[in-house]
């Protein structure tokens, strides 16, 4: 009878000093599986033109990626982000615009673009939603509803906007970047250095977000362009090239955002 009970008491004994060394390895793997997910540190300078991976967070519902056009009436950057976004939203929803064309005396004058007036899904599950705002009018003088923005208030105008309508994560996701990130080559924050919030677009998913500031393909030939011949040519690549250009960037982004699980694919 004593040789069963040692055995036992061996083997108990080996159990208990598996599973005594397994737990610092257990432990240390979950600390590494944390560190590993961890938000990483946030850009200090950001790219412009391109889009650069924001956060691992996704601000997205449940296998949805959705695309926030932030921006203002007279905003270069704002309009001819939106002819790649008809041509890809499109197939997800209904679209609304007008046709306007930049400030004249900032960077890329008379660039002719859209401003969204609606955007409705044609299913409340499309795999791809899109959402828009537009902070200031064509003037940086007010609001696009006509409210007058005392001068100097032009941030805090913009940070009330965007507060309201995006979730509150990615609102401050968004601010940081505006208020504490700087471009390549300049030494200010974004916001600080324009003197307002400044137009982003963004790519939320399964596999985090993306953010990006400033032209995504070459935006010259729409200075002083016809707005309805574009449209009227909008899906002839060989018409209009460039835009199809921005089209292929923003597809690939929401495909990256979106992940294998969900499968989005484009036909362009």
């Amino acid at each position: 009878m004593k040789e069963p009970i040692k055995s036992k008491v061996l083997v108990t004994a080996i159990l208990v000093f598996i599973i005594a060394s397994a737990i610092p390895i257990y432990l240390r793997a979950q600390v590494n599986q944390v560190q590993n997910n961890a938000v990483p540190p946030l850009y200090e300078m950001v790219p412009s033109g391109k889009f650069f991976y924001a956060s691992p967070e996704d601000f997205a519902p449940p296998h949805q990626v959705d695309v926030y056009l932030v921006g203002w009436e007279g905003c270069h950057v704002a309009l001819s982000d939106a002819w790649p976004l008809y041509i890809i939203m499109s197939a997800y929803g209904n679209l609304s615009y007008t046709f306007a064309s930049s400030n004249p005396y900032r960077p890329f004058p008379n660039t002719t673009g859209l401003i969204f007036l609606n955007y409705t899904p044609y299913e409340p599950d499309e795999p791809v939603h899109f959402y828009y705002i537009y902070m200031y009018n064509k003037w940086l003088n007010a609001t696009p509803n006509g409210t007058p923005i005392p001068k100097g208030e032009l941030q805090t105008v913009g940070a009330e906007e965007l507060e309201h309508f995006l979730p509150t994560p990615l609102y401050q996701l968004v601010m940081h970047y505006q208020m504490d990130a700087v471009f390549d080559n300049t030494s200010e924050p974004l916001a600080i250095l324009k003197g307002h919030i400044v137009t982003v677009l963004i790519i939320t998913g399964p596999k985090g977000t993306y953010m990006a500031y400033g032209p995504l393909y070459n935006i010259l030939p729409l200075k002083n362009a016809n707005g309805t011949y574009i449209m009227q040519n909008l899906y002839n690549k060989k018409a209009v090239p460039y835009i199809w250009q921005g089209v292929q960037v923003i597809e690939n982004v929401i495909e990256e955002a979106a992940g294998s699980q969900m499968n989005i694919s484009f036909m362009s």
